[in-house]
């Protein structure tokens, strides 16, 4: 299996551990942010997370998958911006919100290669 076809199964192990951590325990990432009062939030991104796991590790083709991790990883930098104005940690709201942001420059043109290599 080449480094192309493993890649959805290291992004849905990642993406599992941080799914879980912010459903179990969302008021590490809330009282981190100084956003106390958003653990639903923190609880509903965890859980978008949670629903792409199967597909990044079991799925076939896997392409798509990597798509919606793509998209979601913008979704959630939006959400994660959005929260910078009154977060009491503003700077690692935005960066925390670039870093998901940056992940689509991976997740994007891997989704692609894998839909060109029919994976």
């Amino acid at each position: 299996m080449s480094l192309l076809e493993r890649m959805p199964q290291g992004v849905g192990v990642a993406t599992l551990a941080a799914g879980v951590a912010l459903v179990a325990a969302p008021g590490v990432t809330t009282r981190a942010l100084g956003i106390e009062g958003e653990e639903t939030a923190v609880r509903i991104v965890g859980a978008a997370d949670l629903v792409l796991v199967p597909g990044l590790l079991l799925g076939r083709p896997r392409w798509p998958w990597m798509a919606a991790r793509a998209a979601l990883n913008l979704a959630q930098a939006g959400w994660l911006a959005s929260t910078a104005g009154r977060a009491g940690a503003p700077a690692l709201a935005r960066g925390g919100a670039a870093a998901l942001a940056a992940l689509t420059a991976v997740d994007g043109p891997t989704a692609l290669a894998l839909r060109r290599a029919g994976a």
